[in-house]
């Protein structure tokens, strides 16, 4: 059994690694939270220190004395110097906006400096289960202020994407120690399901005022256009005017299925697999939602009643999202 692998290691690098838990509000990096430990460069130096304090005493060298001494008590004040880049750093979960299947969510995060010494080269990396990084960023924070630091995460499946704990450290200025700590954001993204891209038109309308006739992504009719949204296929996009405009477009045709829609997901055409009926759904909201088409969506276990709007149209999209 390697050293890494024993029991006892595992547990000091879980006591060395801090909280587990979700942190609320604003969390302060106290000196109880900040570890710091030589760099391999630092290691390097180290070792180098020591072979010209061997070399000093062996030849009887005074200016070899004077010199090992002096680097050594520069490299001991550097190691104050990055350990107080990070103390005192208070962290605050901000804000993560719902993405869909395939995209990336950002989970931003509010990084105050409270004292008169600004905060150099601020190392924020998001970790695995397996403590491996997964994205990491650098910023700077000045006096008496804040920055705000956003992190990618890419969410391949859709449902909840919790932000995952956050490495915080730094090698300033030397290079030659590394101060560390760590945060777990209370943030957690909403995944969509991926909108299908070759959606048929909305279903015809199964209840309500409707006339039957609403406005669909695909159709014969040209009926105009709305302002592109997140998830809508390229090949929607009206490129010629785009050409014309800094706003992009999607054009819409008249089609069947206006009115007031039932989407059920038990309706699932045989041919197609439940996440791909979710992706279909997902694109009908969006779809609805562009036409001012009021719709109602059934899962198994939670409806969501009749309505319209942006507000509605995130009930639908979250409610596929955790079917």
């Amino acid at each position: 059994m390697s050293f890494t692998a024993h029991p006892l290691s595992i547990r000091i690098a879980a006591w060395i690694a801090g909280r587990d838990g979700i942190e609320h509000g604003d969390v302060l990096l106290d000196r109880r939270r900040v570890y710091i430990i030589p760099t391999r460069a630092g290691m390097v130096f180290g070792a180098a220190m020591l072979v010209l304090l061997i070399g000093s005493i062996n030849y009887a060298l005074q200016l070899g004395f004077l010199l090992t001494f002096f680097v050594i008590s520069i490299a001991l004040v550097a190691m104050y110097h990055t350990h107080r880049n990070l103390t005192r750093v208070q962290l605050r979960g901000h804000a993560v906006e719902n993405v869909f299947a395939g995209d990336v969510a950002t989970f931003e995060i509010v990084v105050s400096n409270p004292t008169a010494e600004p905060r150099y080269a601020l190392g924020f990396a998001l970790l695995s289960a397996a403590r491996k990084r997964l994205v990491s960023v650098a910023a700077d924070v000045p006096a008496n202020g804040t920055r705000t630091v956003r992190l990618g995460l890419p969410a391949p499946r859709r449902g909840r994407l919790a932000c995952p704990r956050i490495r915080i450290e730094t090698r300033f200025p030397f290079g030659l120690w590394q101060a560390w700590s760590y945060y777990t954001p209370p943030l957690t993204a909403i995944v969509y399901p991926k909108p299908e891209d070759d959606a048929p038109p909305l279903p015809a309308a199964t209840h309500g005022d409707g006339d039957g006739v609403g406005l669909s992504s695909t159709g014969d009719d040209f009926a105009g256009v709305r302002p592109y949204q997140p998830g809508d296929p390229q090949k929607m996009i009206a490129w010629r005017l785009a050409a014309r405009s800094d706003d992009l477009s999607v054009k819409l045709f008249d089609a069947q299925g206006g009115g007031d829609l039932l989407l059920d997901i038990d309706a699932q055409p045989h041919h197609l697999t439940y996440e791909d009926w979710l992706a279909r759904l997902a694109r009908w909201v969006l779809v609805a939602d562009a036409a001012q088409v009021r719709c109602a969506l059934k899962l198994r276990g939670r409806t969501v009643e009749l309505g319209a709007g942006a507000e509605h149209r995130q009930r639908c999209l979250t409610a596929l999202a955790l079917a």
